[in-house]
């Protein structure tokens, strides 16, 4: 598919992929050298909450500037010339990464749980919220970096919202019956992403948004030393209380729950640089399907869409 503008002195390369809101191309740029390029796709035309989330997107990543958040370059929220020129992570996506390898050492582990927070306790800082922290939405560069990117669903704090946005594998009890979302509900996505990276499985399954959102409601996951017997208990502790159902018991910032992981699993608190990554060729959105199952040599994703990010009202 050839878009119909690229901005000046870009080229593009390859479609990587395609989400809600934008085309994401492999392309290059005579100095940059290597980008991902995000147009957004026609429909956003007619379509005025998608084109608000690219807008979205573009506006706050352009402020966001930290080694765990994908960085943003060059980018214009509106028009006909709009788009979004982002760092190319080429070791993939982590949702890649865990459908691949399934468990990973715990040490591995660690360091992708505490990238993936301290990016997210940086988003915080300059008041943005996420709103849809998921693996998908973590990107791996050659070094093993993981970087959380994907703004479209975000918004300042100071917008408040009641909209029921996210995905219902990761969204928080609160936000499925219609609060606001919040530092504390990005905050138990970040657990059940924790809980992920830690077992291999998610801790809620379902086949439909109404399953899922009961098994937030009243479920209780596995404590995940069932599946990691090595697992020390005051770092399953830690994430079992990022999980919690209510919000007033989770950690109260990011930042907290980073010192209280640190501390549970003997590591020390500064960042260091993370081992080699396992190269992966692909960039996007979700390729996991509710058990684990890869998509089809078709390229065909059962649940593509099904409970990725969503507005519902009652």
């Amino acid at each position: 598919m050839t878009p119909t503008f690229v901005p000046p002195r870009y080229e593009t390369v390859r479609l990587l992929g395609a989400g809600q809101t934008s085309s994401v191309y492999l392309a290059r740029h005579d100095q940059r050298g290597v980008v991902a390029l995000k147009l957004p796709r026609p429909e956003l035309n007619h379509r005025p909450v998608l084109r608000r989330m690219f807008e979205s997107e573009v506006q706050i990543t352009l402020n966001l500037s930290h080694p765990n958040i994908v960085a943003a370059h060059d980018g214009h929220p509106t028009g006909e010339r709009a788009f979004l020129v982002l760092e190319y992570c080429a070791g993939g996506t982590l949702d890649q990464l865990l459908l691949e390898q399934g468990q990973l050492p715990l040490k591995r582990c660690y360091e992708l749980i505490l990238d993936v927070s301290r990016g997210l306790a940086y988003s915080h800082s300059r008041g943005v919220l996420h709103r849809d922290v998921k693996p998908a939405n973590v990107f791996l560069t050659d070094g093993g970096v993981a970087k959380l990117g994907d703004f479209g669903t975000g918004i300042y704090l100071s917008d408040r919202t009641v909209e029921r946005v996210g995905t219902a594998f990761y969204m928080a009890p609160e936000v499925f019956q219609g609060s606001a979302a919040s530092i504390q509900s990005d905050i138990y996505s970040l657990g059940i992403l924790a809980y992920e990276v830690l077992t291999g499985t998610r801790p809620f399954l379902g086949d439909s948004y109404d399953t899922l959102m009961m098994a937030h409601l009243s479920g209780l996951p596995k404590n995940p030393r069932h599946y990691r017997p090595e697992l020390e208990r005051r770092v399953a502790a830690v994430v079992a209380k990022a999980m919690s159902r209510d919000a007033a018991k989770r950690h109260s910032t990011v930042r907290e729950l980073i010192e209280a992981f640190t501390t549970a699993a003997g590591i020390d608190p500064v960042p260091t640089p993370t081992v080699e990554a396992t190269k992966q060729t692909q960039v996007g959105r979700s390729s996991r399907t509710h058990n684990g199952a890869k998509q089809t040599k078709e390229g065909k994703r059962p649940w593509r869409g099904l409970f990725g990010w969503l507005r519902r009202t009652r």
